[in-house]
């Protein structure tokens, strides 16, 4: 089965590739030229970016992700923010340390002493999956410096390894699976992480498969070569219980928060409900023909609930 799975993902990878062609230059685009690095506690970096006018907003990108994932937002929100988008630690392009324990803890101050660092005050954060949990463990921390959060598909609910994004399509099933398993063999089926599994485990995150570009897919896979890869990404997942929405996860929030969910997110209509009340809402909005991915899904419909 394992040989069978493999040879057609190395055939998939090949007629994958013929329509992946783009300038490596072009990865990224404009915003190459105005990344700047904020230094963290633990000798590492993360990259992370400014730009418009007017009023603080942090975006924060999903689980798996870099800070590109917000520049379709931009156009929308540059004339009434001045917009921060960063890595979350070990993310995108910035450095992995193998001896940091990268759990909700540990991104969660790491964002908070980019804020302070940065005076952000009367701050508006806009975060989907997992970056819509650190909104709301970020505004816990810091009342006095947000003045309001929206979280998209908060990414709460695993109980074990990757769960949620397991129920996307039989690829993340079956690959997160194997990466999940004890040492040697869950490395080895982490390096099986490519073009073509991050094509098909991604667009079990979307409703609208042309959300998914190879563009895109192939800015992801440049993280696979960063010294230390495979720990962070095992890790984060590793520490599923520190992001999961328990009787203390969401405790002593009394920023105003709008909770946001595409209609075919991974969660189930129970967890939605469970998130809902324990950030103190009575209701929550759904975007149509939406999945996990919303930033990339349907840009514009997720900057007019910021702008709102």
């Amino acid at each position: 089965m394992y040989i069978h799975l493999l040879n057609t993902i190395k055939a998939l990878a090949m007629s994958l590739m013929m329509f992946s062609h783009i300038n490596s230059s072009q990865l990224g685009g404009q915003k190459l030229q105005s990344i700047k690095k904020f230094d963290l506690n633990d000798g590492t970096f993360i990259r992370y970016t400014e730009q418009g006018a007017g009023q603080p907003l942090l975006l924060l990108h999903t689980i798996r992700n870099r800070l590109e994932y917000s520049d379709q937002l931009l156009p929308y929100l540059t004339k009434k923010f001045k917009i921060y988008v960063v890595d979350l630690p070990g993310h995108g392009d910035s450095p992995i340390n193998k001896k940091t324990n990268y759990d909700q803890g540990f991104l969660t101050d790491s964002i908070v002493s980019f804020i302070e660092d940065l005076n952000l005050k009367n701050l508006t954060i806009a975060g989907e999956s997992i970056g819509a949990v650190l909104a709301a463990t970020i505004a816990i921390k810091k009342p006095n410096r947000i003045k309001k959060i929206f979280c998209f598909n908060a990414y709460d609910y695993d109980k074990r390894f990757a769960q949620g994004v397991m129920r996307g399509n039989f690829m993340a099933t079956f690959l997160l699976f194997h990466v999940s398993l004890p040492l040697g063999l869950g490395v080895f089926f982490a390096k099986l992480e490519s073009f073509p599994t991050l094509w098909m485990i991604f667009r079990g995150g979307v409703h609208k498969k042309s959300a998914i570009t190879s563009e895109y897919i192939k800015l992801l896979c440049t993280s696979t070569k960063k010294p230390g890869f495979i720990y962070h990404e095992r890790n984060v997942f590793q520490n599923h219980k520190s992001w999961l929405n328990d009787e203390s996860l969401y405790q002593g929030l009394k920023t105003p928060v709008n909770l946001i969910y595409g209609e075919s997110d991974w969660s189930k209509k129970d967890e939605k409900l469970k998130t809902m009340e324990a950030l103190g809402l009575s209701s929550f909005n759904t975007m149509n023909e939406t999945g996990h991915f919303s930033f990339l899904e349907s840009p514009k419909e997720v900057s007019e609930i910021i702008l709102t």
